[in-house]
């Protein structure tokens, strides 16, 4: 088991809307570690905790093909919880 199967589990999630999908039919973490199993990887639930927040911090904008910024100044009362993805 390892943290790099976890962030490798996170990064099919974002490119396989199937897989994503059957993630999100279970509503129990056993469930859900059960089908990352099923689909080849192994972590731990520690393991992929960390690796969410890796990949979180260092690699979402790869991931996800944009990055977080916000539209108009950041300091208004409007837009100081609503970032705009930009791609």
């Amino acid at each position: 088991m390892s943290i790099d199967q976890a962030k490798a589990f996170l990064q099919e999630l974002a490119r396989n809307k199937e897989l994503k999908q059957k993630l999100s039919d279970f509503s129990t973490a056993e469930e859900r570690m059960q089908l990352a199993k099923e689909s080849g990887f192994e972590f731990t639930a520690e393991e992929f905790n960390n690796a969410r927040s890796e990949l979180f911090d260092d690699e979402l904008d790869a991931v996800s093909g944009g990055s977080w910024t916000c539209g108009t100044p950041c300091e208004s009362e409007s837009n100081k919880f609503s970032p705009t993805v930009y791609g």
